[in-house]
């Protein structure tokens, strides 16, 4: 048996691109020539339990082959940073897991008893090439192959950066070089995490957002990044995932990563470098602008009576046609979008600005204390910002118009999202904490229902156009459907705000601001 080195953890720093059509060649051709990188051809096979114990847990567990020499890798991801790694690694006499080099990993807890076996294989050609510059060195690696995994396959072309001396900032400026040469798209799916979707174990679900890490002791610096890392890695994985179906779910999910994004922009303002903040509050409400359209049409189909529900009429039948048609439209843009040169370049500039950006090098002492010092302490005020101005904005909810309630919606996603943010940080009232993001999500859905009422008329005049008095008359017939039961949904949406108003923050007030909030607090429950 060769002899086993010491398992031990080793940070990786990477960025990995998607190629697009043509990358491969341009690339190779020009920057980095066959020549002159090293080639291998690499097995590797994915080990996990029946139910995916592992990939559950952040796993990814392989054996590789390369030449007549087996590498049995373990890596993990837990959550807190996009380039970052663990990674455990020894050299196996074969192809079969070596399962003793697991004691002292946490990949044990959630193997627990179960036996392990093949999940999928991956086999590639890797290119290596070795970029110098001065005292940077960076690791260019292209692979192209194919995941199988039983019956299913799937192409791989990617390309991967590692810094192995130098700055990070000297990562993304060759990066940046690199995507003005050719396509390439910011990615952070692993070769394993295509895999088990291939396996059948994600299919083509949405990603959702990930629980926040932000904690008693992180601080303002850790916990924006946290957050807005989080964020991106759910808006380019739905973006990925788009491109292979038209799934509204992985649409929604797409825009909520656009809308926590946006949130912690808002949240953590005061810390942000102006250029760097207005630049991605641009294009991220481009972003947001080219989906919306499809994800309103997705909402009022999903709403919509069936066939079996009513008596079909031509005039319906019309109608959805070319509902269905605007929809057809819709996601064009939206995939156009995800495909566009802008989109690739979002994805990159947002990252290297969330890692390197000029917000970590501010001077001014406020900004400084506010990045150094903890989270809690810059989440405290906002909190209590968000809170006052959802309370103040709701008086005499009742007689608000569509466009002040959708602009209250908007104000209670926004504490809700910043309650998400920094709930751990506040470990004090675990239990009102519950109340609190409790209460809020029953006014959110409440008000949700009220603007997709309001947006159905808009969906239902879009698609219909100049075209017939027919097709007209049954359009107001189904918006009427849809919002025949607005008054209902108005008076439970003002239950909810009441309720809400109850409900005491779990946070800390700030700046000894409590009498003046328990003083809003008590004129709000008054109205």
């Amino acid at each position: 048996m060769l002899a086993r080195k010491p398992v031990k953890a080793a940070p990786e720093l990477e960025l990995k691109f998607q190629l697009g059509a043509g990358a491969v060649e341009a690339l190779q051709g020009e920057a980095f020539p066959l020549a002159e990188g090293s080639v291998a051809q690499l097995h590797a096979t994915y080990f996990d339990t029946p139910n995916h114990a592992l990939r559950d847990g952040g796993f990814s567990l392989r054996v590789r082959r390369k030449s007549n020499s087996f590498v049995q890798t373990l890596k993990h991801r837990s959550g807190g940073d996009l380039f970052q790694r663990d990674e455990w690694e020894i050299e196996t006499a074969g192809p079969d897991l070596d399962l003793a080099a697991l004691e002292g990993t946490p990949a044990l807890a959630a193997i627990a008893d179960q036996p392990l076996a093949a999940a999928f294989t991956v086999e590639v050609e890797r290119r290596t090439h070795v970029w110098n510059r001065g005292a940077t060195c960076i690791e260019v690696v292209f692979d192209t192959g194919l995941i199988v995994a039983g019956e299913r396959q799937e192409p791989i072309a990617e390309m991967e950066l590692e810094l192995l001396a130098g700055a990070p900032q000297d990562l993304f400026d060759l990066a940046r070089d690199l995507q003005a040469k050719a396509a390439l798209t910011l990615a952070f799916e692993s070769k394993a995490e295509r895999g088990y979707r291939l396996a059948g174990h994600d299919g083509v679900a949405a990603l959702r957002a990930q629980a926040s890490a932000v904690l008693p002791h992180t601080t303002g610096e850790e916990a924006f990044q946290q957050v807005a890392r989080e964020a991106l890695v759910q808006i380019a994985g739905n973006a990925r995932l788009l491109q292979r179906a038209h799934n509204p779910d992985v649409l929604h999910q797409m825009r909520v990563g656009l809308r926590r994004l946006r949130a912690a922009l808002s949240v953590f303002k005061a810390m942000l470098d102006a250029e760097g903040l207005n630049t991605a509050r641009a294009e991220t409400r481009w972003l947001a602008g080219e989906l919306a359209e499809a994800r309103d049409i997705d909402v009022f189909l999903q709403r919509a009576a069936t066939p079996d529900e009513i008596d079909e009429s031509p005039g319906r039948a019309a109608f959805f046609r070319a509902l269905r048609i605007a929809q057809a439209e819709a996601y064009e843009r939206a995939l156009a979008a995800v495909r566009s040169e802008r989109f690739r370049t979002l994805l990159l500039t947002l990252a290297e600005w969330i890692e390197v950006g000029g917000w970590r090098r501010l001077a001014n002492d406020e900004q400084r204390a506010l990045r150094e010092g903890l989270a809690a302490d810059l989440a405290a005020p906002v909190l209590d910002k968000l809170d006052r101005r959802l309370r103040r904005r709701s008086r005499r909810f009742l007689k608000l118009d569509a466009e002040a309630r959708h602009d209250l919606r908007k104000q209670a996603k926004k504490l809700r999202y910043a309650a998400a943010f920094f709930g751990e940080a506040f470990p004090r009232h675990p239990k009102r904490r519950q109340r609190f993001v409790a209460a809020l999500k029953a006014l959110q859905d409440q008000m949700g229902e009220l603007n997709d009422m309001a947006v159905a008329r808009a969906v239902a005049m879009r698609a219909v156009g100049r075209r017939s008095g027919e097709l007209a008359f049954a359009a107001g017939l189904e918006v009427g459907r849809l919002t025949g039961e607005e008054d209902r949904v108005l008076e439970a949406a003002n239950a909810a705000l009441k309720a809400f108003r109850r409900i005491k923050p779990f946070w800390p007030s700030s700046d000894g601001r409590n009498e003046d909030l328990n003083l809003s607090r008590a004129r709000l429950r008054s109205v």
